[in-house]
């Protein structure tokens, strides 16, 4: 199938998650309170932090499954899913479209968190989020793809998973969790709350937000996408978050991502580049975010 006819038949792939309504602080907080008393009984022991990151061994695939599906239902407590069946199929559907595309194949799967902040999130094994604050600031479907695209690159590169493995507290945590003998369930949680602890608080390394920018926009491009897609939401963002009533919706994006305008300006050749053969299809767009 060539790719203009991909952003026109999608297969479905619904995204089944229970909504929850338990406010965004608690978890993190939780998981932040858990591994500050870890770190506090090993403050004399700075050897065992070194040990750890040195140990610490990529996830497999079931590991990464069963850590992403444990952080991806923390975050659905978090934020609670936006309940509309027709949007959140329409944004898989997306999804989809530029997820066959990615480095790897992954079951991804896409949800819209119930949240007016702007974000999107990617958690191991291809659980990808986006917020309704951030489809708001969206025109067309292309941005949306190329949205996606760039979470996609995040959990096909597992991007995460080697800031994490990269981090000694983060690796250390894990360990302590393994030297304290929880196994199973247990561990899958302290593992998930480190994970979104790192996440939200501290985000991804400025190499792996340009990866995920560069190969996110030539994944879309692949799919049918406008090239312009990821750079036209980049440029939204950059504008709606220099106002000060705004401050809060973008208060994590601008504490743990590359400048707007900077992403902004290593994006553009890339765009120019591609040219603009493809597709932006704002109509559509506009004709399943505006349902109610």
């Amino acid at each position: 199938m060539r790719p203009a006819r991909i952003v026109i038949v999608l297969a479905a792939s619904l995204f089944a998650m229970g909504q929850a309504g338990a406010q965004f602080g608690g978890i993190l907080n939780r998981a932040q309170q858990a591994k500050d008393k870890v770190q506090d009984k090993a403050k004399p022991a700075t050897d065992r932090a070194d040990k750890a990151a040195d140990t610490f061994q990529p996830w497999s695939a079931s590991e990464e499954q069963s850590i992403g599906e444990a952080g991806a239902a923390k975050m659905v407590a978090m934020f609670g899913l936006v309940d509309n069946p027709a949007v959140t199929r329409y944004v898989n559907l997306v999804g989809q479209a530029v997820a066959q595309f990615a480095s790897r194949a992954l079951p991804y799967r896409f949800g819209v968190l119930d949240a007016d902040i702007v974000g999107a999130y990617a958690l191991p094994g291809g659980y990808i989020f986006i917020t309704r604050g951030a489809l708001g600031l969206m025109t067309n479907e292309a941005q949306l793809a190329g949205a996606l695209a760039h979470e996609v690159t995040h959990c096909a590169e597992r991007h995460l998973e080697r800031e994490i493995r990269s981090k000694k507290t983060s690796a250390w945590a894990m360990q302590e969790a393994k030297d304290s003998s929880q196994t199973g369930a247990t561990l899958t949680a302290h593992r998930a709350d480190a994970m979104l602890g790192d996440l939200f608080n501290t985000g991804l390394s400025r190499d792996k937000e340009e990866a995920a920018d560069e190969q996110g926009t030539l994944t879309a491009t692949q799919a049918g996408y406008s090239a312009a897609g990821l750079m036209d939401f980049l440029t939204a963002m950059s504008r709606e978050s220099s106002k000060p009533e705004n401050q809060r919706m973008f208060g994590q994006l601008l504490s743990t991502h590359p400048a707007f305008p900077d992403r902004i300006a290593r994006l553009r050749p890339i765009v120019e580049k591609a040219g603009g053969g493809g597709k932006a299809l704002e109509a559509r767009f506009q004709t399943f975010i505006g349902i109610k």
